[in-house]
């Protein structure tokens, strides 16, 4: 029978495919489609489900390629993805989907890349030690009093290399030796001068003799109760601080926690850092033994920072020592 002779419900069941047959290159429905100039028969239309995969895969790989280094531990909380990306909608527009929240680091006035410190964990800045020194007073009057560390050229080369000060049982006093003098401070007024050494952090550390140089050992251990000592000619006038320097020659310092003597009892391995009170004198019944209920003004000095030895473990701070005696 001629195609032209069939009835319309007869040639359209040759022409089209039904669901359960499907038109090939070599089925007389394909062969008789191309005789009759129509490639509507051979045609499948396109499947939405699949183009909208095939969007979904080429978005992926576009922004893996914008994006190096985005599988490698980039937390959740740190990218910032389109809705649309993951929404059953329209495919939405390129550019690509997901936008970078670290930006690159700041560009300073001269051209440099800002500091390596922005980008280290807070933890590692967090061990790092201050520049700046932290100013305590809870007096007006003293605000305007200057202290001044003298011998700091001598505290500059210790530092340098990692000052480290002797401890023993019975005491040894400090060197560099700690000497400090004051400006505006009032000549009628009395004052006290106060000395105490606290812990720079909760580590204990080790000396590495084959790098030359201090590394963390482990937590810090339980500090001794902090000692305020107080220099033996207290209390000075404000005219003998304007004309005298400060000396703290005499204290003692120990690892002896049964220490009966009055030294500053340290932790051997553990950094430490001096600090100086200036305490506006009043009536006293005894010794000052909490800055808290007094009126003070503390000066610190970063350059004295030192670490607690029972024998020199760099061999250069022994030569300084020796050279500088």
């Amino acid at each position: 029978m001629l195609l032209g002779a069939m009835p319309d419900e007869s040639a359209a069941a040759l022409l089209l495919p039904t669901a359960k047959t499907r038109a090939t290159d070599f089925s007389i429905a394909a062969i008789m489609a191309r005789g009759a100039g129509s490639p509507q028969s051979c045609t499948r239309p396109p499947s939405v489900h699949s183009t909208s995969n095939d969007e979904q895969i080429h978005d992926d790989h576009l922004s893996r390629l914008s994006s190096p280094g985005l599988d490698d531990g980039l937390e959740d909380d740190d990218i910032e993805v389109d809705v649309e990306i993951c929404s059953d909608g329209a495919p939405s527009p390129r550019p690509n989907k997901i936008k970078m929240l670290r930006e690159s680091p700041p560009i300073s006035d001269c051209g440099s890349e800002a500091a390596e410190t922005d980008r280290i964990s807070p933890d590692l800045v967090l061990d790092r030690p201050v520049s700046k020194t932290k100013i305590l007073c809870n007096c007006e009057e003293l605000v305007n009093i200057e202290c001044h560390l003298e011998t700091k050229d001598l505290w500059d080369k210790f530092h340098d290399l990692g000052t480290e000060m002797i401890i023993t049982k019975s005491g040894r006093r400090m060197f560099p030796t700690l000497r400090v003098s004051f400006t505006g401070v009032r000549p009628e007024q009395r004052y006290a001068v106060i000395l105490d050494i606290v812990p720079v952090d909760n580590k204990r550390y080790r000396y590495a003799y084959h790098r030359s140089s201090w590394l963390v050992a482990g937590k810090a251990d339980p500090p001794a109760p902090c000692r305020l000592y107080t220099h033996p000619d207290s209390p000075f006038t404000g005219e003998q601080l304007r004309k005298q320097v400060v000396s703290f020659e005499k204290v003692k310092l120990t690892n002896n926690e049964m220490d009966k003597h009055g030294h500053i009892v340290l932790n051997s391995m553990h950094r430490y850092q001096p600090r100086i009170h200036l305490v506006k004198w009043k009536d006293h019944t005894g010794p000052v033994t909490d800055l808290e209920q007094e009126q003070y003004r503390s000066f610190i000095f970063p350059e004295t920072v030192f670490t607690a030895v029972t024998a020199y473990q760099n061999q250069l701070i022994t030569k300084l020592k020796i050279d500088s005696n």
